[in-house]
């Protein structure tokens, strides 16, 4: 509970209360800048939200929205997902591999010796000569790869999918342009003179904010953040009602605050 004392009448107590609700409102003039101050401290709100619920759903929890997100494959996180600076020597030295183990198939780079390398190609010749007898050069080459994978692995050989397939990241995290973008900035001053600054990692000068004659818009600009909201949602469609009552109690504080510089200015 916040208490407010003003030295007036009542009447003119009634009437700057009035004025800033018709302020909030969009229904009046906020020529004091106390209804985008609170209008700020509801854009705020939101985005604490919106970020701690990312935060839960990327560590592969279920957000206050009920929403759990759906794992990475392995495939993606062996070939694609970026990796951490020393991730992938910690890993390759958690599967017993070293420095040698660099070389791949088809010119690629993998986790094979060179050794390992040169064998996989002979079997894979070797066995792609023989299924050419009696299947087309797709389906005989495919055929000849997966013996060559599995007599190589039967001798200890370990493949991307095996070392780094099975990963612990973070979804959707993997550059956090996406989450600073829908992360709270700072506010600075108050009334008129209130100030919001981005957060200043990078993607925050995508985010959008935008204070209206009645309330605060907040979103993200970043060019594939639908894309993911329509895998992995962040913006849930109904907004969950412990959000709107945290929105609600950060307002009734804010509003309070207004009130009392209202009241501490007197009639204008």
């Amino acid at each position: 509970m916040v208490t407010i004392f003003f030295r007036g009448s009542r009447a003119e107590a009634r009437r700057i209360a009035y004025d800033l609700k018709a302020a909030l409102t969009g229904r009046g003039p906020d020529t004091l800048g106390l209804a985008r101050g609170v209008h700020l401290a509801m854009g705020m709100a939101a985005l604490s939200d919106i970020k701690a619920d990312f935060v839960r759903k990327s560590d592969g929890q279920v957000g206050e929205d009920g929403v759990k997100w759906p794992p990475l494959s392995k495939k993606y996180l062996a070939y694609q997902r970026r990796f951490g600076t020393g991730e992938q020597a910690a890993l390759k030295k958690q599967a017993g591999l070293g420095r040698v183990h660099r070389f791949g198939v088809g010119g690629q780079k993998g986790l094979l010796t060179k050794a390992q390398a040169k064998r996989w190609n002979q079997i894979f010749v070797q066995m792609t000569q023989r299924f050419l007898l009696s299947l087309p050069p797709g389906a005989a080459k495919a055929r000849a790869a997966q013996i060559a994978w599995a007599r190589l692995k039967a001798e200890g050989a370990k493949t991307l999918l095996e070392v780094y397939g099975n990963r612990k990241v973070q979804i959707n995290r993997s550059t956090d342009v996406l989450l600073n973008s829908l992360s709270p900035g700072e506010i600075t001053g108050s009334g008129a003179g209130a100030t919001y600054s981005k957060p200043s990692k990078d993607g925050g000068e995508q985010q959008i904010f935008e204070t209206m004659a009645n309330g605060v818009i907040v979103g993200t600009n970043v060019a594939y953040a639908a894309a993911v909201n329509k895998q992995r949602p962040f913006l849930p469609k109904r907004t969950p009602a412990v959000w709107r009552e945290r929105w609600k109690a950060a307002t009734r504080l804010a509003i309070a605050v207004a009130l009392r510089m209202a009241y501490e200015r007197g009639p204008q």
